[in-house]
């Protein structure tokens, strides 16, 4: 690669900011990255400032993930609760409206509803069961 400023010169790397590629006279050494001498040395400071900050606040990402995680891991059991609601509301609606089916056909109708909802809420239980990601075992 070239120094962008100067072609006749070979590049000892890239700037921060614009990605340019700069000889040693051209380039300012940040620390963390090289930067165009006079140009982008303001803006490839704020970029490395923040990947700083940026990885100062991955434990509080990966603890704000295990939240989520719980949350995910209860909504299996309450996919499941609620199925097994509507599975017994749909039996009791079913059989109450078949018992005189010209005065409760709408119990009965309903209570198919609530049937097929709790088939439809255990598969979405079981399949969130079998999507989810392997849980992370803790380090000895």
């Amino acid at each position: 690669m070239r120094c962008f400023y100067h072609q006749d010169r070979e590049a000892v790397g890239g700037c921060k900011s614009c990605g340019k590629g700069l000889c040693p006279e051209c380039a300012v050494d940040l620390g963390k990255g090289l930067a165009c001498r006079g140009r982008c040395e303001a803006d490839a400071q704020a970029l490395i400032q923040l990947l700083e900050q940026n990885v100062r606040h991955m434990d509080v990402v990966e603890r704000a993930l295990q939240g989520r995680r719980s949350v995910l891991q209860q909504n299996t059991s309450t996919r499941y609760a609620t199925g097994l609601f509507c599975a017994v509301a749909g039996a009791i609606f079913s059989i109450f409206g078949a018992a005189d089916l010209e005065r409760f056909a709408f119990v009965f109708v309903l209570g198919i509803a609530f049937l097929i909802f709790a088939v439809y809420w255990i598969i979405l239980a079981r399949r969130y069961e079998k999507d989810k990601p392997p849980e992370k075992k803790p380090e000895s």
